[in-house]
């Protein structure tokens, strides 16, 4: 039988795990109480979801236009941005 409780580890790695493929009944129920106990596992998770939302969004850019170069503005507003969602 599994652990019920996941060290810090494992957590990151589920996590990691879940962006990318489906968790299974156990993992995710593991993973929902080790949420629910460790900050530093939910900040990593919002970290997580942020940097995907990111990369996400350059997937969406024509090919031709791999070099992007951001203005101060939108380099500022993007630093704005990924400070506000690392201090909820």
């Amino acid at each position: 039988m599994e652990k019920i409780m996941l060290d810090c580890d494992r957590a990151t790695y589920l996590i990691t795990k879940s962006e990318f493929e489906s968790l299974g009944c156990i993992q995710k129920l593991q993973l929902k109480m080790h949420l629910t106990y460790c900050k530093f596992c939910r900040r990593f998770a919002r970290q997580n979801k942020i940097m995907s939302e990111v990369l996400e969004d350059f997937k969406q850019i024509d090919q031709d236009h791999l070099l992007i170069h951001l203005s101060e503005e939108q380099q500022s507003k993007l630093k704005e941005t990924i400070e506000s969602e690392i201090k909820k």
